[in-house]
């Protein structure tokens, strides 16, 4: 069976929910898929108005609800601590 991970993003204020998930091979995938929507999220908001990405960042949860890692915009991941 393959694991679904779910990657929630949160600007500090609000968060912004991934209801449909993604099948991925492990954990190895889903930090990779992360990082990639990280960066895409980035390029996106090339809104003069949006400077400061210091408050936005990306948590991974697995089919459970369990956050599995989390990372800033910075892109520095931290492991759930568990």
């Amino acid at each position: 069976m393959v694991p679904r991970y779910f990657f929630h993003f949160s600007d500090g204020k609000r968060r912004f929910s991934d209801a449909q998930g993604q099948e991925l091979s492990g954990m190895s995938a889903a930090r990779a898929h992360a990082l990639r929507q990280v960066r895409d999220l980035k390029a996106a908001m090339c809104d003069p108005g949006i400077q400061d990405l210091s408050g936005w960042s990306m948590t991974v949860v697995n089919a459970q609800d369990m956050v599995v890692f989390e990372t800033g915009f910075d892109l520095k991941v931290q492991s759930a601590k568990g």
